[in-house]
């Protein structure tokens, strides 16, 4: 099969089906120019595809309306650099409904406990689920190895003869695990009444000096959900500083229940994150009745995501407690756009 005959049948199917045909047409339209000005970009996206595929906006809209002439027209890339990091396809493996890409990064911030920051994308011309794993680090080289993973989702065969696209967004360095932190935190000096914080969650209830609430709502025996929401504490200065970029920002009592408060800073960027427990000399942990999850307002430049736990506890007895944590934390983040494109046959 020569190449026309190829692209005709791979553009053949890109056109609307029958039923959409005779649908009647909806009531409210798009303005002409901007219906003209849509149609315009598509049919010279759909016309040039393999000049399409040379910039990201083109082949981002190209894959959008046709994945297989996308793919059929990106040009094989083992290895790209950005932001002075390397990412590069070293190895695959094809069988069955499955194919496996080794993946290795070097350079720039790149160490031992890089992460794609769920930020990767499997870029295939059918319905698939993926994953990835970093299993290796070189420190001679610096250089970190992912497994990345996909498979098809109704378990048929990966097609004979495709191209897979795999792209990650943004890299998180410098990641630390810190497991039974004992946080140096006098809880019995928490013991009287805090000042509480509005929030809100749908739109209407916003108000100026309110926290967007996320999640959280008290907890019966069994750990089902009562429809009952939790007030919060008001966030305050650093109480403790358990991790780098970690602190406790407010405890004390509402409603007869001990709160206490933790600010994880901006999770969209380091993805800080934990838990805190309390427990006695023998090694006792009182059970949490409920975490509330919230975060000052989304639109603002600054972005402090918190949690609150909230313990029934009675105040002369929080002095027989101390404060306990897991945290996990990372130094900083890269972001760029790193991309290969490899054929789907084992090497």
């Amino acid at each position: 099969m020569n190449f026309s005959e190829t692209y005709r049948r791979m553009n053949e199917p890109i056109g609307p089906s029958p039923e959409l045909i005779r649908r009647p047409p909806p009531k409210r339209r798009l303005p002409l120019r901007r219906l003209a000005a849509a149609a315009t970009a598509a049919a010279l996206v759909l016309a040039t595809p393999a000049l399409a595929v040379r910039s990201e906006l083109g082949y981002q809209v190209l894959y959008r309306i046709a994945p297989s002439v996308a793919q059929f027209f990106q040009p094989v890339q083992r290895s790209c650099t950005d932001q002075g990091v390397t990412m590069e396809v070293v190895g695959v493996r094809v069988e069955g409904d499955t194919a496996q890409a080794y993946i290795t990064l070097s350079g720039g911030d790149v160490d031992g406990t890089t992460d794609l920051f769920d930020s990767w994308s499997f870029h295939l011309p059918f319905d698939q689920i993926g994953r990835c794993e970093r299993v290796g680090w070189d420190e001679e080289t610096r250089t970190v190895t992912f497994l990345c993973t996909t498979q098809t989702m109704d378990g048929s065969p990966i097609p004979q003869g495709g191209k897979m696209t795999f792209s990650v967004r943004q890299l998180l360095t410098g990641k630390e695990t810190l497991k039974d932190v004992a946080v140096d935190l006098d809880l019995a000096s928490f013991s009287e009444e805090a000042e509480t914080a509005p929030s809100w969650n749908l739109p209407e209830e916003k108000t100026p000096d309110a926290f967007y609430r996320s999640g959280g709502a008290y907890r019966d025996e069994q750990g089902e959900a009562l429809n009952r929401s939790a007030p919060i504490l008001r966030p305050g200065p650093a109480l403790a500083e358990p991790a780098p970029g970690i602190t406790i920002t407010a405890a004390g009592y509402v409603e007869g229940l001990f709160h206490l408060q933790v600010c994880w800073g901006d999770l969209s960027q380091l993805d800080n994150h934990g838990r805190l427990w309390l427990e006695d000399a023998a090694g006792n942990q009182p059970r949490q009745l409920c975490s509330i999850g919230f975060l000052s307002d989304p639109d603002l430049a600054e972005r402090k995501d918190y949690t609150e736990d909230l313990f029934d506890i009675p105040p002369e007895e929080l002095g027989q407690y101390t404060l306990h944590g897991d945290f996990y934390t990372a130094s900083s983040r890269t972001d760029g756009l790193w991309r290969v494109t490899f054929p789907l046959e084992t090497t």
